[in-house]
C-alpha cells in the first residue's frame, strides 16, 4: 500500500466516523416515525399540528400516500429531538413563531387555500433570499421543513417504492433508454425536483 492510497483510506475512516452517528440517528428517527408513538417528543401540540399542516402542504396525498401518511411529521419531531443541537431546535423553533405570526390569523384558523398560498409565499421567499436568508425567519422555517419533508418522505417505504423506482437487486445496466421504458416510469431518486 502506498502513501497515496493509505491517505485516502483513512480519510474515510474520518469521513466515517463523523458521518455514521448522523445517519443512525436519521434512521432512527424514521423508524420511530414509522413505528409511531403517543405524542411528539420535541414539539408542543400546537406546534406540531402547524408542522403537519406544512408537511401536509409540501408533499400533499395524491394517487401515492403524502408526507403525512408517511410519517414524516413524527420523523421531524424525532430528528429535532435527536439529531440536531440545542442552538439549531431553538433557531427552528423561533422560526416557526415567525411563521405563526407571518399568518394574517393563526395558522390553524386559515382555510385550506390560505394556507397553500402562505406556504407558497413564504418559500418563494426563501429561494429568493438564497444565502441572505435569516435563518429564524418564516420562510426559513418553511424552507426547513421543506427539506425535512423531503428527506423523511422518500426515506419512507411510500417514497422509496410508489413515488421513486426502488429495486433492491437491480439487473443488468442499460445505459441510454427514457425514463417511461425504465422501471415503472417514474424518475429515479437523484433526478426528483419536488415544487410547492
Amino acid at each position: 500500500m502506498n502513501r497515496r492510497e493509505w491517505l485516502k483510506s483513512m480519510s474515510m475512516l474520518a469521513v466515517g466516523a463523523f458521518t455514521a452517528p448522523s445517519l443512525l440517528a436519521v434512521l432512527d428517527a424514521h423508524a420511530a416515525a414509522r413505528n409511531g408513538g403517543p405524542a411528539p417528543q420535541f414539539f408542543a401540540p400546537p406546534q406540531i399540528d402547524v408542522v403537519t399542516a406544512v408537511v401536509d402542504i409540501i408533499v400533499p396525498r395524491t394517487d401515492t400516500p403524502g408526507a403525512v401518511d408517511a410519517g414524516v411529521p413524527r420523523f421531524i419531531d424525532q430528528m429535532f429531538k435527536d439529531v440536531y443541537t440545542p442552538q439549531d431546535q431553538q433557531r427552528y423553533l423561533r422560526a416557526l413563531a415567525a411563521f405563526e405570526k407571518a399568518a394574517i390569523l393563526p395558522f390553524a384558523q386559515l382555510d385550506a387555500g390560505q394556507r397553500q398560498a402562505l406556504v407558497a409565499r413564504l418559500h418563494e421567499q426563501a429561494l429568493a433570499g438564497g444565502k441572505d436568508l435569516d435563518p429564524v425567519s418564516a420562510p426559513a422555517f418553511v424552507l426547513m421543513t421543506k427539506k425535512l419533508a423531503m428527506l423523511g418522505f422518500f426515506m419512507s417505504q411510500p417514497g422509496c417504492t410508489r413515488v421513486l423506482q426502488y429495486d433492491a437487486v437491480p439487473g443488468a445496466w442499460r445505459g441510454d433508454i427514457p425514463v417511461s421504458k425504465a422501471g415503472n416510469g417514474h424518475a429515479w431518486a437523484e433526478e426528483t425536483v419536488l415544487r410547492i
